[in-house]
């Protein structure tokens, strides 16, 4: 479990992640500015050049800026590293013209901090061979193209063994933004683990179809509530703080935050979040790309802790001991390989 909130907080905000920076255009573009030689190629990179692209606002105090966050932390952490501005929420169709745009601007490194952009980062990857890809999520590989997958199923899968160890009604809810695989294999995980504290638990999974959507996602958190649900966990990004919303509302609810620690959010009936420590992702990966050592994808997780689960000490309740005791050793099984999430 991460028991350090510090490097948290410095998003709050998860997730989740980075920046991305490229190299000179092909030939037929004499306009675009050259760029140094790059991991690519298996060479150490002098100096980093780092472009982002978010699925929403940088300001999200969620996903989104957790990416924004991460990129500032190489920034401060590798001495040379420049970053351009953002490119927050382009729309699936805008996100290969955004990665060229980034790439012309002689970015050598550029983070798409979603996993729905792989096949846009795949095909630009292709034109700008000296330039270094990672896709937060993704699940292709090349030369200059590389994942960073985050095991937050494992966290997701402690956060709902809190639930199933928490709800009074024996029925506990998750609520998405996106139908995305990355989110819906969270959730998946999230049920597992409440099935584990509460073999005979009810677990209802609802998506809003968009991380922005505030209010839809406050009255579908609504309707769960009053079928009688009684904790909800939600990883809707933005979204996340209409679900917030409907618990603050209604009696004995009981909240659960995603990728950073949320306390802010249902703040008396919030009992913790589950984690991504997307700045210690996005600072490992950079580091091996400059340094010409990436191969392969970057995978993280509870043995790296780079996830986990944050407990509210602003939690209005009280979390028995004897849960946060089982919650422990399975994190210790999660590890081991004992338990799959």
């Amino acid at each position: 479990m991460i028991s350090s909130r510090r490097r948290f907080c410095a998003l709050l905000s998860l997730g989740v992640l980075f920046a991305g920076c490229a190299q000179q255009e092909p030939a037929k573009d004499p306009a675009a500015p050259a760029a140094s030689p790059t991991a690519a190629s298996g060479e150490a990179i002098a100096a980093l050049k780092i472009g982002l692209i978010t699925p929403g606002k940088i300001n999200d105090k969620g996903w989104s800026q957790l990416a924004s966050d991460s990129v500032e932390k190489i920034k401060g952490e590798i001495p040379g590293t420049e970053t351009v501005p953002a490119i927050e929420d382009p729309g699936q169709a805008g996100v290969a013209s955004a990665a060229r745009d980034l790439a012309k601007k002689g970015c050598n490194l550029i983070f798409f901090h979603a996993s729905e952009y792989d096949d846009a980062a795949a095909s630009v990857a292709k034109e700008f061979p000296k330039a270094f890809f990672v896709v937060v999520g993704g699940r292709t590989t090349d030369t200059n193209l590389t994942p960073i997958q985050f095991k937050a199923g494992e966290a997701t899968y402690l956060a709902g063994m809190l639930a199933g160890g928490m709800t009074k009604t024996g029925k506990v809810a998750c609520v998405g933004g996106s139908e995305i695989p990355i989110v819906k294999e969270a959730f998946a995980s999230f049920e597992k683990g409440v099935k584990a504290a509460k073999a005979d638990a009810e677990v209802k999974i609802v998506f809003t179809g968009s991380g922005d959507d505030i209010a839809k996602a406050k009255q579908q958190s609504q309707a769960l509530l009053d079928g009688g649900v009684d904790v909800l966990h939600h990883n809707a990004n933005a979204a996340g703080q209409g679900v917030a919303q409907a618990v603050t509302d209604k009696a004995d609810a009981m909240f659960i935050g995603a990728n950073a620690p949320q306390d802010d959010l249902a703040t008396p009936k919030n009992l913790g979040s589950f984690l991504v420590d997307a700045q210690a992702a996005y600072l490992l990966a950079a580091k091996a790309i400059k340094d010409g050592k990436a191969t392969g994808a970057f995978s993280y997780g509870l043995k790296e802790k780079v996830v986990g689960l944050h407990y509210n000490d602003k939690f209005a309740g009280k979390v028995p001991d004897e849960l946060k005791a089982k919650i422990t050793a399975a994190e210790a099984d999660l590890i081991a390989g004992k338990v799959a999430p």
